[in-house]
C-alpha cells in the first residue's frame, strides 16, 4: 500500500488531481530525492487505478446500466487523457534526474518508463480513449446476447455449457442457435472492428512505427522476445501440439461413437455426462475457499478477504462476457468477475482468476504501485499454475467438489483442454500478426474472415467444419481479446508452458513448487520475464524441444489418469 494518501483527490474530477501533479512536477528533484518522490507519485497513481477498476467493474457487471456507462465514458474520455499527459511529464522529469542510480526494485521500472516515454504521442491520447469506448461496445453487444432454449431465455455462457450434454441432436441444435445469434450481429461486429483498426494503425503511424505490431510490441514492453519468436512458437505448436490435439479429437469421436467430430461435438463430455460440481455461485465460492485452504493457508486468507464484496461469479443477462481479475490498490483487495453456470470449467476459471488475485496480493510487498503488476506473460503463469497446483485438492475429502473418479476425470479433462487450447491460441495470435503487419490498407471484413479460416485449417484440423464456412470464418468475432486487447493472447500460450513446468515440479514436490511459486509472485514487476520464470522453477523457452517435452508429460499424465 502507498505510504502517502490523497483523501481530497477524486478521480472522477481531474481538477482535484491536477494540483497534486503540479506539486510533483514543481518539486526540485535530485538523485537522493527520487525514492520519496516516487512513493508520492505511486500513491497518486493508485487513486486513478482504484477508480478505473471500480468503474470497469460497474460497467461490466451490468452492460445495460446507463449511469455506469456514462461514468465510464467520462473517465475514459475526460480523465484518462489528462492522466496520460501528466504521466508523460512525470516520467520525463524522473528520467532527466542527473546521477540517479536505480536499485533492484526500480531498475526495470525505469526501463519501462523510458520505453513508454519514447513512444508517447499527445495525439494518441484521444485515440486510446476512443478505442477504450469502442471496446466497451463489444461488451455491450455480446453481453446482451441471449437465446431461447427449451422455453427459457439463456445467456450465451449458460447455453454454451450445455454443449457438453450427451444428446448429439440437442447439441447441434443448440450450437446452431448460438452461432445464429452471433451471426445476427455479424454486421455490427464487423463495423465495430473496422472502426477500431484504423485508429490503431494511426496511433502506430503517429509514433513513427511502420506498423501497429511494432508499436504494440513496444507498448506492451515485450523486451524478452520478438515477433519472429512468436512464429517459432507457432511452428512448435504446429509440429508438437497439433498432432496430439488431433489424436485427442479422434479419441473423443471414438468415445462418442461417431466417425468425424463436428463443432458441436468438440465440447461433449467423453464420459457421456458432464460434471456438475455445484448448483449456484455460493457453492462455487465456498468450494474455492476450501481448495485454496489446502494449496496454501496464507493464499487462502487472500481469498477470504475477497469474499467481503469482491467476487461476482454468476452469469446473468446484460453481464459482460468472460472473466477477469482486477486489483484495487487503495482497498488492497483484488476483484474476480466471471460467468459461472455450474460447470467444471467454472471451477477452473475461479482457480485461474484466484491465481491472478494472489499475484496482486503477494506483489503488494513491493512499495510502488507499478510493481504490483508483472509482465502479462508471467501474470498468466500465476493464474494457470494455480489451476494445476489445485489439482490434488479437487476431491471432496480434501475440500473440493468431486469423488475420486470424478476428480481424475476433471484433471484429465483439464490437461486435455491445455493441449487443445494451444493450437487455438496460435490461430488468434497468427490472425493478429497478419492484421497488424501484413494486411493491406484497404483490408475488408471478408479478408479477415478468409485469413481466420485459413489459420483455423492449419492449426485445428481435428474438427470438421464441412458446410459451415460462415460459422468457421467468423470465429474471430467470438474472441473478445481481438477487439479489446490487441496482441494480448500469446501470453496465455507462453504462460501455459511456464505453468506446465511449475506443475512438473509439483509432481515431484508440491510444497516446494508452491513455495517457489509464491516467491516469484512476490517479485512483482521488479524482474525480467526470464528471471520471473526462473524464480518459479521454470525456463522461458518455446522451441520445438521444450514444447515437445511438455506435451509428452501431459500425454503420459492423461493416460495415467484415464487408466
Amino acid at each position: 500500500m502507498p505510504h502517502f494518501s490523497y483523501p481530497q483527490a477524486d478521480a472522477s474530477d481531474w481538477n482535484t488531481i491536477q494540483p497534486h501533479v503540479d506539486a510533483l512536477l514543481a518539486v526540485p528533484l535530485g538523485a537522493d530525492d527520487v525514492a520519496g518522490w516516487l512513493r508520492q507519485w505511486s500513491a497518486l497513481n493508485a487513486v486513478l487505478e482504484e477508480a478505473g477498476a471500480q468503474i470497469y467493474r460497474e460497467v461490466t457487471e451490468n452492460t445495460a446500466d446507463a449511469a455506469a456507462e456514462q461514468r465510464f465514458e467520462h473517465f475514459m474520455g475526460a480523465v484518462m487523457p489528462k492522466a496520460r499527459v501528466a504521466e508523460q511529464a512525470l516520467k520525463q522529469k524522473l528520467l532527466a534526474v542527473p546521477g540517479f542510480e536505480p536499485d533492484d526494485s526500480t531498475a526495470l521500472l525505469l526501463r519501462r518508463f523510458a520505453n513508454e516515454a519514447q513512444i508517447f504521442r499527445a495525439e494518441n491520447v484521444a485515440l486510446e480513449s476512443k478505442l477504450a469506448l469502442l471496446g466497451n461496445q463489444y461488451n455491450k453487444i455480446v453481453g446482451g446476447m441471449t437465446i431461447e432454449w427449451q422455453g427459457q431465455q439463456e445467456t450465451l455462457p449458460q447455453a454454451s455449457s450445455r454443449l457438453q450434454e450427451p444428446d448429439r441432436l440437442s447439441r447441434e441444435a443448440l450450437w446452431r442457435r448460438i452461432m445464429q445469434r452471433y451471426l445476427t450481429d455479424r454486421g455490427a461486429l464487423n463495423d465495430l472492428y473496422m472502426k477500431m483498426l484504423p485508429l490503431r494503425r494511426q496511433s502506430a503511424q503517429n509514433a513513427g512505427f511502420s506498423d501497429y505490431r511494432a508499436y504494440r510490441w513496444q507498448q506492451l514492453a515485450r523486451f524478452d522476445y520478438t515477433p519472429n519468436d512468436a512464429f517459432i512458437f507457432h511452428d512448435a505448436i504446429e509440429h508438437e501440439v497439433v498432432p496430439l490435439a488431433t489424436q485427442l479429437y479422434q479419441k473423443l469421436a471414438g468415445k462418442l461413437g461417431i466417425d468425424r467430430l463436428r463443432p458441436w461435438d468438440s465440447e461433449a463430455d467423453p464420459y457421456g455426462q458432464p460434471l456438475r460440481p455445484f448448483s449456484d455461485a455460493t457453492e462455487l465460492e465456498a468450494g474455492g475457499q476450501r481448495i485454496f485452504d489446502q494449496v496454501d493457508p496464507e493464499l487462502a486468507q487472500h481469498f477470504t478477504a475477497m469474499r467481503g464484496g469482491y467476487l461476482d461469479l454468476a452469469s446473468r443477462p446484460n453481464k459482460a462476457p468472460g472473466a477477469y481479475c482486477n486489483g484495487f490498490p487503495l482497498s488492497g483487495v483484488p476483484y474476480i468477475f466471471m460467468n459461472s453456470v455450474g460447470a467444471h470449467n467454472d471451477v477452473t476459471t475461479l482457480l485461474h482468476e484466484g491465481g491472478h488475485a494472489f499475484h496482486f496480493m503477494e506483489s503488494q510487498r513491493q512499495p510502488l504501485v507499478w510493481n504490483h503488476h508483472a509482465p502479462m506473460e508471467f501474470c498468466e503463469v500465476a493464474s494457470m499454475s494455480m489451476e494445476l497446483l489445485s489439482a490434488p485438492y479437487l476431491t471432496r475429502d480434501k475440500g473440493g467438489f468431486y469423488s475420486q473418479a470424478e476428480a481424475r476425470r476433471a484433471h484429465a479433462g483439464h490437461l486435455r483442454k491445455i493441449v487443445l487450447f494451444l493450437p487455438y491460441m496460435a490461430v488468434v495470435d497468427g490472425f493478429q500478426h497478419w492484421i497488424y503487419a501484413e494486411a493491406p490498407a484497404d483490408v475488408t471484413p471478408a479478408d479477415l474472415d478468409r485469413t481466420w479460416a485459413a489459420l483455423w485449417d492449419r492449426f485445428m484440423p481435428g474438427i470438421d467444419y464441412s458446410g459451415l464456412a460462415t460459422e468457421k470464418e467468423t470465429g474471430w468475432h467470438r474472441k473478445g481479446h481481438i477487439f479489446e486487447a490487441p496482441f494480448y493472447y500469446i501470453e496465455y500460450g507462453l504462460a501455459q508452458l511456464g505453468a506446465l513446468q511449475v506443475w512438473r515440479n509439483a509432481l515431484a514436490n508440491q510444497a516446494k513448487a508452491v513455495a517457489d511459486y509464491r516467491a516469484a509472485l512476490a517479485l512483482g514487476y521488479t524482474k525480467s520475464l526470464p528471471e520471473l520464470f526462473a524464480a518459479a522453477g521454470a525456463r522461458f523457452a518455446f522451441d520445438r524441444q521444450t514444447v515437445g517435452e511438455l506435451m509428452t508429460l501431459v500425454g503420459e499424465q492423461m493416460a495415467r489418469l484415464e487408466d
